[in-house]
C-alpha cells in the first residue's frame, strides 16, 4: 500500500473556527496541541462533561468556548474545521460521516483516519489525507464549471444567431425603447437593490417590491404574479449563487420545501380569485400587513442574540410563509428566515436555505398566477428579473458579512415609509 504525501497548507486558524467534539484525554491533548502552536485561534469544545485536563488548560486560555451539550447536526454549522475525539470509535464515525456531508473538514486522532488535516503536533506517522489537493481539486472543479458555462452560452448563442439577425436585435431595442417608460429603469433599481437586500439578509424582496409597486399603483394580482415571475430568475440565480458558496442546509431545505409550495400555491389562487373583486378592501389590508412586516423587520434588528433551540413545527411555518408570500405579495423572508435566525440558527445557513427553497415556492407561485390570469404588465417584470439577477451572486457573496443590524433599521424603515404612504393615499389623506 503506498503511502499518501502530505503537503504543509497554512490555514489562518484565527478566522476559521474550530469545533472540538469529545472532552476526554484525546480532546484535551488536541486542545493543548493548539493552544501551544496556534494561542490566538477560536476554538471552542462540544461535549457533556470535562476531563479534569481541559478544565486545567481553560484556566490558562479563557476564550475558549465550552458548549454542554452532546453532538447533533446544528453544530455542523458553527465551525470550520472540526477535531473528533469523543473517546467512542461508533460516535467518532457517525459524526466524521455528518461532516463529509457537509463537505467540510476534520481530524480524528483516534482511530487512525482519512483525515483532511493535521497539526504540527500530531503523529507523523498517521494516515493522512492531502488537504493541497482538496483544495486544488476544488479550484479546477470551479474552472470546469466556469468554461462548461461558457460553452453552453456560446452555443445557444450560435444557434440562436441563424435564426436571429442584427436587424431583428435592432427592431427588438426600437420596440422596447418606445413601449417602456421611466417606471422601466426606477423598478430595474427596485429590483437590484431587493434582490441585494433579500439574498444578503434572506428576507426582503417581496416586501420591498409589494410596497413599490403599491406606491405605483398597480392592480393586486398582478403585484404578486409579476413579482413572482420576477423572484422565480432572481431567487434561482441567488439560490445557485449560494449552493456554490456552500451555505445550504440539507435537512432544513427538504423540511421546508413541500409546505411551501402548498402554501404558495393556496395563496396564489385565492389572490386570483378574490383579488380585483375586493381590492378596496384589500389593498389596505396588504399596505398593514407590509407594514407590520416592516416593523417585525425592525425589530429583529434590536433583538438580542438568543441561544441555539430545537426549531419545531418547521413546515407549518414554511406554509404560512409560502401562503403569505403568495396572497401578500411578500412574507417568505420576514416570517420564516427571522424566526429560524431568532431561534439562533446561524444567519449564513438560513439565509442561504431560505433563499433556495423560495425558487420553488416563487415557481410554483408564479405558474399558478399563469394558469388562471395570465402573463400582465411584462415591463415591470422585465425591469425586476434583469435588476435581480445582476444582484443576485453579489448578494450571497455578501451573506452573513455585512452589518445585520443596519441592513435591518435600513430595510424596516423602508418599508414603513412606503406602507404609511399607500394607507394614507388609500384613506385620501395625503
Amino acid at each position: 500500500m503506498t503511502s499518501k504525501i502530505s503537503l504543509p497548507v497554512f490555514i489562518n486558524a484565527s478566522t476559521n473556527k474550530i469545533l472540538i467534539v469529545g472532552g476526554g484525554k484525546l480532546a484535551s491533548e488536541q486542545l493543548n496541541d493548539i493552544m501551544q502552536n496556534i494561542p490566538d485561534a477560536n476554538i471552542s469544545v462540544l461535549a457533556k462533561r470535562l476531563s479534569d485536563d481541559i478544565k486545567n488548560l481553560l484556566l490558562e486560555n479563557t476564550s475558549v468556548k465550552i458548549i454542554n451539550e452532546d453532538f447533533d447536526d446544528s453544530y455542523l454549522e458553527i465551525a470550520d474545521l472540526f477535531i473528533v475525539a469523543t473517546e467512542d470509535s461508533a460516535q467518532d464515525q457517525l459524526i466524521i460521516n455528518k461532516i463529509k456531508e457537509r463537505k467540510n473538514l476534520y481530524f480524528a486522532p483516534s482511530p487512525p483516519s482519512d483525515n483532511d488535516f493535521f497539526f504540527r503536533g500530531n503523529n507523523d506517522n498517521q494516515d493522512r489525507k492531502n488537504l493541497f489537493f482538496i483544495n486544488g481539486e476544488k479550484k479546477w472543479r470551479r474552472i470546469a464549471s466556469i468554461f462548461f458555462f461558457a460553452f453552453v452560452i456560446l452555443l445557444i448563442g450560435n444557434i440562436l444567431s441563424f435564426y436571429i439577425g442584427f436587424n431583428d436585435l435592432e427592431v427588438a431595442y426600437q420596440y422596447l425603447n418606445h413601449n417602456t417608460d421611466e417606471r422601466f429603469f426606477w423598478l430595474f433599481l427596485v429590483g437590484f437593490l431587493a434582490q441585494l437586500i433579500d439574498g444578503a439578509l434572506g428576507m426582503g424582496y417581496g416586501v420591498t417590491c409589494t410596497a413599490a409597486l403599491l406606491y405605483i399603483g398597480i392592480p393586486l394580482p398582478a403585484i404578486s404574479s409579476s413579482i413572482h415571475t420576477a423572484e422565480m430568475f432572481s431567487s434561482g440565480a441567488s439560490g445557485f449563487s449560494h449552493y456554490k458558496f456552500g451555505n445550504i442546509n440539507k435537512k432544513l431545505f427538504k423540511n421546508i420545501l413541500i409546505p411551501g409550495v402548498i402554501g404558495a400555491v393556496v395563496g396564489a389562487l385565492l389572490l386570483s380569485y378574490f383579488g380585483e373583486k375586493y381590492a378596496g378592501i384589500i389593498k389596505p389590508i396588504l399596505a398593514t400587513y407590509t407594514f407590520i412586516l416592516g416593523i417585525r423587520i425592525l425589530f429583529n434588528a434590536f433583538k438580542k442574540n438568543k441561544k441555539r433551540k430545537k426549531t419545531k413545527r418547521v413546515g407549518w411555518l414554511a406554509g404560512a410563509g409560502g401562503f403569505l408570500d403568495s396572497f401578500g405579495g411578500g412574507g417568505w423572508g420576514p416570517l420564516v428566515t427571522s424566526t429560524l435566525i431568532s431561534k439562533g440558527k446561524t444567519p449564513r445557513y438560513i439565509i442561504g436555505t431560505v433563499s433556495l427553497t423560495e425558487f420553488f415556492v416563487t415557481f410554483a407561485s408564479a405558474l399558478t398566477f399563469f394558469s388562471v390570469i395570465g402573463i400582465s404588465h411584462w415591463q415591470l417584470i422585465a425591469a425586476l428579473i434583469l435588476g435581480g439577477v445582476l444582484a443576485a451572486p453579489i448578494a450571497a457573496k455578501l451573506a452573513g458579512k455585512l452589518p445585520l443590524k443596519a441592513m435591518f433599521i435600513g430595510v424596516g424603515l423602508m418599508v414603513i415609509i412606503w406602507s404609511l404612504n399607500v394607507l394614507l393615499k388609500t384613506f385620501h389623506l395625503i
